[in-house]
């Protein structure tokens, strides 16, 4: 299982669209991620920065899965108003992980 990082940039302005539009997120989609071996996909906000974590069966070939998915381009199409670039033209960096401590039973 792989456990990833990564950060979005969004424009401080659509926070609270962007909150609402994930309170109905297509289930499609979610079936999708569930297709593609994603067991736990969770989004945070911090200090205008949006931080990402998931834990996945592999996440490059998750993201291979759903990268041409109608579900996924949908709604990437849905969001692409409100998520900026980074200065490199990347939508997402991801981020390194540094230390875990995972409960033993």
């Amino acid at each position: 299982m792989e456990h990833v990082s990564f950060v979005l940039k969004i424009d401080q302005q659509e926070m609270e669209e962007y909150k609402r539009r994930h309170n109905r997120v297509d289930p499609e989609l979610e079936e999708q991620f569930e297709a593609a071996g994603i067991h736990r996909y969770h989004i945070f906000l911090h200090e205008g920065t949006l931080f990402a974590y998931m834990e996945v069966e592999n996440f490059e070939q998750a993201m291979k899965h759903l990268a041409d998915h109608p579900a996924n381009l949908k709604w990437q199409a849905f969001m692409s108003d409100m998520l900026q670039a980074w200065e490199d033209g990347s939508m997402q960096k991801q981020i390194p992980e540094m230390y875990r401590f995972e409960r033993k039973g």
